[in-house]
């Protein structure tokens, strides 16, 4: 890895560290702020262990693949509480579970630990590509507030860019490792300035007002029981 490549990797894990920031800044008391300020800090916890483990030349796979239902059910959770009915928030939490049902199935069948996720990491990145989209279509025909002052809005355009550049990135870098590993890890480094736009949209959100529905006490928000 070149000094450039490592700044580059270096500044996106202080990016990433932003939007944990701007929720412990701002004291926020809404549920889902403080639920995607722990996506973040689990990010944060991951991406130092890879570089802990890099820099001793470790295999370190297997931290991405135990990681992802974490990180995945934690931005369900999140999104539960930007959901106006219960219906919608109860239809997350049981795709938060079903995620995690279906990624033991294929980490213990189909997976290899020891290198980039073929399966879990890209169905990772739809399943929360099309909740991040849902989130934005309904913030741009919803609410009284601009959207562009929503901080739905600019988290899910932040996560759209992450999932979104990041949907193949894992399967493909996986076959040109072996013959081209110069190539994947050039690419990664591009990803990670992708990766650092994508924070700050995020922050963004994270500083945005908070709503009327944010203000409170967190039953402010109906809440599925399930």
């Amino acid at each position: 890895m070149s000094v450039r490549g490592q700044w580059i990797i270096n500044a996106s894990i202080l990016a990433e560290s932003l939007p944990v920031a701007a929720a412990i800044a701002t004291r926020t008391r809404d549920p889902a702020r403080r639920w995607m300020a722990v996506a973040f800090a689990s990010w944060v916890l991951q991406d130092l262990a890879l570089w802990v483990t890099a820099v001793r030349h470790l295999n370190n796979h297997w931290i991405i693949h135990i990681g992802n239902p974490i990180t995945t059910v934690l931005f369900l959770l999140a999104y539960v509480w930007w959901m106006e009915d219960p219906v919608r928030q109860r239809a997350l939490r049981i795709a938060a579970g079903a995620y995690v049902v279906v990624w033991a199935i294929l980490f213990l069948t189909v997976e290899n630990v020891t290198t980039f996720s073929q399966y879990t990491g890209p169905l990772q990145a739809l399943v929360l590509m099309l909740v991040c989209a849902y989130a934005v279509v309904r913030a741009v025909g919803s609410g009284p507030a601009p959207v562009w002052r929503r901080d739905v809005f600019w988290i899910s355009i932040g996560l759209l860019l992450e999932f979104g550049t990041g949907l193949l990135m894992a399967p493909v870098s996986g076959m040109l490792e072996p013959v081209h590993p110069w190539l994947v890890q050039t690419a990664l480094a591009g990803k990670d300035a992708v990766n650092i736009l994508a924070y700050l949209l995020v922050t963004m959100g994270m500083l945005c007002p908070p709503s009327p529905l944010s203000i409170g006490d967190f039953s402010s928000r109906p809440v599925s029981p399930f």
